[in-house]
């Protein structure tokens, strides 16, 4: 039993000694630790100062207050407060509890000097031992043990910084940096061993940079999650500059960061997986500009990436899967390097996506969203720059292992504006472009078969193109078609469906003066397709193609026109071809207002007609091959051909040769070696092999079903190098071909021809020809009626010898060819059939002896006509045209008169009213009636002449067999002369002549209208009377 001596010995007096031993020392423990502290820091040569300093034992906790180190210049170490505490009970558990644990304003000075550290004023050298290679007995192995639990409810560090020096070389200035802790919370924080889990929150700054950041973390080798609430980062350039190797460290700009996300990592099957979820990360660099080399910088105002509603698994190389959304943002960036350089005002890049990758293979969709605003790229004396870009892609790519590579897009866009392009020697400008890719679907097997399709709009607006002295522009394009294609070895397969191409404002110039002009054009295909196989030439077939144009304008040089048109159509082309082989089918053809070969005059200056100008062409239904082309029908509407010969007999609207380079075309030499079909076939024939290799091709065959002329069409010849000049033309009433067939020796090509020159020329043809005869054989028909000889005198007394002062011609030819033989007869009647004075020429006509003027007088007859049947025979290539009745005609003359004197006296029934005058030579009496007087300048019929032409009229009429010639003759008054001139120009006399020529036609519509047949009047060369008692008239004669 114990006693109260027995408690007070054992019991009482030891807890006391205990309690007041625990008590002394936890009273003096501070002091003595001060006291230490500041014997270690004065044997530094540092002073400490400490305000306060608390130890408790029960629990045990440490309180530090305003701690302050400092040498003869500064304050090393400074804090203004620490405490930390622990938990006895828990030890028993070995548990260590951290009940609390916080630093606040703490102000630590750490120094680098070349190899050596000083921190709060101490030198760390000194503490630094020489390593010993004394070899350790291998510890014995502890007994298996739980580890130790740490726990830590709370820990903070709060207003602290740590001021660093560094100075690596002594001869280089100290670099000074600051880092400065506004806040470290650790809160909850427990782990055993390899397992731990807490939150952590920090904001600090290192100099002017800033980082904050927030996190739950819990981590164990089998599972480990992380909770980042935010990620805050402010890194300017200019608080890591001295970190920076050179040129880096010369830059200026500023990246602010911020993001959060949550992280985990797990044991599948022993395999690690890592996940990243509701990632968000948003960096921005703000006025960058840094140099990266001597010669390449980079620049900008303002750079944003953000990464958003993102996710990330990754399990290994070949298993990953990324989801997420990508946004890039830059405004004024300039890259440069060396002569390149790019820069652009602003860029918007935003592409949320999907992507899965595993044993399969891989999958990846998203869609990408670009705009880019003012770019302008330069390299050397390249420049491309445009104002605004837009592009818009959804994708869908699928990579497997068994099927190969897939890709889908929906729909693909891309507008540009403003393009300039400045290369060598290339300038394009191009106002507006939009490209759009719909369906599109792209496979590659494993065996590396292709397979694509795709249907593409693309269409462009104000487009100009210039090189080398070449330039072009357009006004509007676009092409949309439907592209399919295949690939498999050397095999290539491509169909084009619905393709639809159209241009406006289409314009190009060549720097050798050719011009060319589109005012609009449509282009549409219903299917083009491209096949090659093996090393085999390429099929290409079209089906169903379409062309429509307007105004299209091509010319040689600003005042010589090629050709042109108003519209030209190409309706339902069908065509195929590989290598030399093809096949075409067109349903029509057709342009309207059709001119080729026209000389542009200013517009002060009388323009001349176009060579050719066609109202209309049309060709319908042609079929084509290699050998041959069949037409079912050509017509066209309106068709004036108009030929303008100059002085020196150049065509002056033939613009396609130079007219210095005009030559007088040389007979070509008939060849006896032309290939025909019969040829072919014994080349053949007589050839082996001659199918496989032939060595003779027969000429390309034509067939045309029907060719017509329609509406009103002419032949205008205008010849300048005879005098007066030759105006003419032919008025086509009726053109037409049938069954035009070189492949076919055994069809007749029928011609017919119906036209009329003035108002009472007629010329009609009929011809039925074989091409494709051994020799010719044809039977044909030509009536020319009332043709006037004297517009034709210069070009007839070339042949004659003499000039034609007046006559009309009248022919029927009827001629008939059979392998080669002719058989025909000419009927020629020429009408008051006078000649003028001779000429002198190598290619004068003679009747034997007698000259052709007295020949012609011997060969009139009563009414003065000359009338002859001329018959044709003999072999083609020796003719024999009967010319020998051209001799004997006068001599069976002579039997019925006496003389040429009496001839024309029986001519002439009524002498004693009409002057009659005596001439000497071929023409011995004249018949001369009294000219018609007309006002100066004029070729109008007026009332001062109305008597004078009733009384003309009366005498045709009253003598019905009597024919009149009518000769316009020009004063020097119709000049607006007072006086003769010595000379006059050309286009004087030019003007002159086409006045005397318009009286004499007025003249004879007069008639005409008065009833007087037009056959009874003959118009002669109109002529230029100087002489000073020349008055404007007609001369008229019977």
């Amino acid at each position: 039993m114990m006693t109260r001596r027995h408690f007070r010995l054992f019991i009482f007096y030891p807890f006391a000694v205990i309690t007041a031993l625990i008590t002394s020392i936890w009273i003096a423990t501070p002091f003595i630790a001060k006291h230490y502290l500041s014997d270690y820091f004065q044997q530094q040569g540092k002073e400490m100062t400490l305000g306060k300093l608390s130890v408790d034992f029960f629990p045990p906790k440490i309180d530090l207050n305003d701690m302050v180190i400092n040498d003869q210049n500064q304050d090393t170490l400074t804090l203004k407060r620490a405490i930390f505490a622990i938990e006895l009970w828990p030890l028993v558990e070995k548990t260590l509890r951290i009940s609390e644990a916080k630093i606040d304003a703490l102000t630590l000075q750490v120094a680098q000097q070349e190899n050596t550290w000083v921190i709060a004023g101490i030198n760390t050298e000194q503490y630094a031992t020489e390593e010993t290679t004394q070899e350790t007995a291998e510890p014995p192995k502890a007994a298996d043990h739980s580890p130790w639990t740490i726990q830590l409810p709370s820990f903070a560090i709060t207003n602290s910084q740590v001021n660093l020096s560094r100075q690596v070389d002594l001869n280089i200035p100290a670099k000074s940096d600051t880092l400065a802790l506004t806040h470290l919370f650790i809160k909850d924080v427990s782990g055993q061993g390899m397992a731990w889990k807490g939150e952590v929150s920090l904001s600090a700054l290192v100099n002017q940079a800033t980082l904050s950041f927030n996190s739950q973390f819990n981590y164990s080798p089998e599972q480990t999650t992380a909770n980042v609430d935010a990620i805050n980062a402010r890194l300017p350039i200019e608080s890591f500059r001295h970190f920076l190797p050179s040129p880096y460290n010369e830059g200026k700009g500023q990246l602010d960061l911020t993001s959060r996300f949550q992280f985990s990592q797990t044991q599948v099957d022993g395999v690690p997986v890592y996940e990243v979820n509701n990632l968000t990360l948003d960096t921005q660099i703000r006025e960058l500009d840094l140099r990266l080399n001597e010669q390449d910088k980079v620049a900008t105002q303002s750079t944003s990436l953000a990464l958003s509603q993102s996710t990330l698994q990754f399990v290994s190389a070949d298993k990953l899967m990324a989801t997420g959304s990508l946004d890039l943002q830059s405004t004024q960036f300039s890259f440069t390097q060396a002569e390149r350089e790019v820069v652009f005002d602003s860029l918007t890049l935003k592409t949320p996506f999907e992507l899965k990758q595993d044993e399969l293979g891989l999958a990846t969709t998203g869609k990408l969203d670009a705009q880019l605003k003012k770019v302008f790229f330069a390299q050397a004396e390249q420049t491309v720059q445009f104002a605004h870009l837009t592009l818009n892609a959804p994708f869908d790519l699928k990579q497997d292992k068994q099927q190969g590579l897939t890709a889908k897009v929906a729909a693909t866009e891309l507008d540009m504006d403003e393009l300039v392009l400045s290369l060598d020697s290339l300038a394009l400008q191009n106002k507006q472009l939009h490209v759009a890719l719909n369906n599109v679907a792209f496979n590659m097997d494993t065996k590396e078969a292709l397979t694509a399709s795709l249907l593409v709009d693309i269409q462009s607006h104000g487009l100009s193109v210039q090189q080398a002295g070449n330039s072009a522009n357009y006004d509007e394009f676009s092409v949309s078609n439907n592209i399919n294609f295949q690939q498999q070895g050397d095999n290539i397969s491509a169909q084009n469906s619905q393709l639809d191409i159209k241009i406006a404002g289409l314009k190009a110039t060549q720097d050798d003066g050719k011009q060319f002009s589109l005012g609009g054009a449509t282009f549409t295909a219903e299917q083009i397709d491209f096949d090659q196989v093996d090393q085999q030439p390429p099929a290409i077939k079209g089906v169903n193609l379409n062309v429509k144009s307007q105004s299209l304008d091509s010319l040689l040089t600003h005042n010589k026109r090629i050709a042109a048109w108003k519209n030209g159509n190409i309706n339902n082309l069908s065509f195929s071809q590989q290598g030399e082989l093809f096949d075409l089918a067109l349903a029509q053809l057709e342009l309207t207002e059709l001119s080729v070969s026209q000389a542009i005059t200013d517009k002060n200056e009388q323009s001349l007609p176009p060579l050719g100008h066609i109202g209309n062409l049309k060709i319908e239904q042609v079929k084509a091959n290699q050998d041959g082309a069949d037409i079912k029908q050509i017509t066209t509407n309106s068709m004036n051909i108009s030929l303008i010969l100059d002085s020196q007999k150049r065509i002056e609207n033939l613009v396609f040769i130079d007219q210095e380079a005009q030559k007088t075309p040389e007979p070509i030499p008939q060849s006896a070696n032309i290939p025909r079909e019969k040829d072919a076939q014994n080349a053949i024939n007589n050839t082996q092999d001659a199918e496989q290799k032939p060595a003779f091709k027969a000429p390309y065959y034509v067939i045309l079903d029907a060719y017509d002329t329609t509406g009103s069409s002419s032949i205008y010849v205008q010849d300048k190098s005879i005098s007066p000049a030759l105006q003419r033309s032919l008025d086509i009433e009726t053109l037409s071909l049938r069954n035009l067939n070189t492949h076919d020796k055994d069809q007749a090509t029928v011609f017919a021809l119906k036209a009329r020159n003035g108002k009472y020329t007629t010329i009609q043809s009929d011809v039925s020809i074989y091409p494709l005869a051994d020799k010719l054989t044809m039977i044909s028909e030509l009536i020319i009626k009332e043709a006037e000889l004297p517009p034709y005198s210069s070009y007839i007394a070339n042949v004659l010898g003499y000039q034609i002062d007046s006559g009309q011609l009248n022919l029927d030819l009827k001629l008939k060819a059979k392998n080669g033989i002719l058989d025909g007869k000419s009927n020629i009647l020429l009408r008051e059939f006078d000649l003028g004075g001779q000429k002198e020429s190598s290619s004068v006509v003679r009747a034997g002896a007698v000259p052709l003027n007295i020949a012609v007088g011997i060969l009139k007859d009563s009414d003065n006509n000359i009338d002859l049947d001329i018959p044709l025979s003999g072999d083609i290539e020796n003719p024999e045209f009967g010319w020998q009745d051209f001799l004997l005609l006068p001599v069976r003359k002579a039997l019925y008169s006496a003389s040429s004197s009496y001839l024309m006296q029986t001519f002439v029934p009524y002498a004693n009213v009409i002057t009659i005058a005596q001439f000497a030579g071929e023409q011995l009496l004249r018949i001369r009636v009294e000219p018609l007087i007309f006002t100066a300048e004029d070729s109008e019929l007026n009332e001062s002449q109305e008597i004078f032409l009733k009384q003309l009229t009366a005498l045709m009429k009253d003598k019905k067999d009597s024919q009149l010639k009518a000769c316009g003759i020009a004063s020097y008054l119709d000049l607006g002369l007072e006086k003769p001139p010595i000379s006059i120009d050309d286009n004087t006399r030019a003007a002159a002549i086409s006045l005397a020529q318009q009286r004499a036609e007025h003249l004879k519509d007069y008639l005409v209208k008065d009833g007087i047949a037009s056959s009874r009047i003959f118009l002669c060369s109109p002529e230029i009377d100087l002489s000073s008692r020349s008055k404007p008239r007609i001369e008229l004669n019977f």
